[in-house]
């Protein structure tokens, strides 16, 4: 838009006002006919100045900006087929076994608002279910906790963090008005953390995709974050572009009609990093998110195996409360090592108070 000089245009309005007097033999009715033109001259114009300033200041309203926080698409983008990103999964679908001995991991209570120092594990797994977890102090290596699942079962020795206890308990079952019931001590990260949490995560299910009871789905989802790159603008918001394969299980046709399909499983590819896999999502019976699971820093961990696994493993648990950081160590990482069975056996050795989740609380 035209900008308005506004010294022009009041100088025009002089011209109006202070007019050049002429001499001239005119008529009573004449002179008056002239200053009523002149007088409708001069309103008209001042209408146009007015009209004006106001086009003006609308102007002045539409001036640009920056905004650095409206988020903008992260490029460029991997282009990636269905049987590409499938094949990634593949690592940890076929995975037989597993045992680190050295893993730094870290737990976040989001119900106490507090963070756990780093502590050293020992983490070994093998199939189908089978997974043990021993936590311990650096240096010192005194127990935090230790833990171990088989069969849709579970133990964990709790060493350290004001509840000490050894639990017994269902993996699939909800102990949520136990925790309740113990108040503080059952806000803390070790008393709802269960080893078979850490299976899903790392020894996952192989996909059901020949199974006529499970369909497969993909998608494009953006998600809106921060920009943390190098050199990145203050409050700079950007749109980090996924692939996402969804898991449903089939729910199946009854004389009502076809009943509601329910989402195992969702898988998320990184368009920005080459289509790499990302993060696990895994619901419950009733949809809700029970765990999530990112993948970061991958690396080659064994010497004898080419392929890259994740350095960094983000466990969450959101309706329990808590999240885990596990960071494996390059060259400690044992992929389908012969495992002893002695390895899963955790015993209460340590006489702890011994709590079976399962069985009604002995009345005083």
């Amino acid at each position: 838009m035209a900008s308005v000089s506004f010294t022009a245009l009041f100088k025009g309005f002089d011209r109006y006002t202070n007019p050049i007097m002429v001499q001239a033999d005119c008529s009573p009715q004449e002179n008056s006919n002239g200053q009523a033109r002149s007088r409708t001259r001069l309103a008209g114009f001042a209408i146009t100045i007015l009209v004006l300033a106001l086009l003006s200041a609308s102007c002045a309203s539409l001036v640009k900006s920056r905004d650095n926080t409206i988020p903008k698409l992260l490029t460029p983008l991997a282009e990636a087929k269905f049987d590409d990103l499938t094949k990634q999964l593949q690592q940890f679908t076929n995975l037989q076994s597993l045992r680190s001995s050295q893993v730094y991991i870290k737990f976040i209570d989001a119900q106490a608002s507090e963070k756990w120092p780093e502590a050293d594990a020992i983490l070994a797994l093998q199939r189908p279910d089978k997974i043990r977890l021993l936590i311990q102090a650096p240096t010192i290596k005194t127990k935090i906790a230790d833990m171990a699942s088989e069969s849709n079962h579970f133990k964990v020795a709790i060493f350290s963090g004001g509840y000490r206890r050894f639990l017994i308990g269902t993996n699939d079952a909800d102990y949520s008005q136990w925790k309740a019931k113990l108040g503080d001590a059952g806000k803390q990260a070790l008393a709802s953390a269960r080893p078979f949490h850490f299976t899903d995560a790392l020894m996952m299910r192989p996909l059901a995709l020949n199974d006529p009871r499970f369909v497969m789905g993909i998608e494009e989802a953006l998600v809106e974050e921060p920009d943390t790159r190098q050199g990145a603008k203050k409050g700079a918001r950007i749109l980090r572009s996924f692939y996402v394969i969804s898991e449903l299980e089939v729910s199946p046709v009854s004389e009502g009609g076809q009943g509601v399909s329910r989402v195992l499983r969702r898988f998320w590819f990184d368009r920005a990093n080459g289509a790499r896999f990302a993060r696990q999502q895994i619901f419950d019976q009733q949809g809700q998110l029970a765990t999530e699971v990112q993948y970061s820093g991958y690396m080659k961990l064994n010497t004898d195996d080419a392929r890259e696994w994740p350095s960094v493993v983000w466990v969450s648990r959101p309706h329990e409360g808590y999240s885990a950081r596990l960071t494996f160590n390059e060259e400690k990482f044992e992929i389908n090592a012969e495992l002893p069975a002695t390895t899963f056996t955790l015993e209460n050795a340590d006489k702890l108070p011994e709590t079976d989740l399962d069985k009604p609380e002995k009345k005083p």
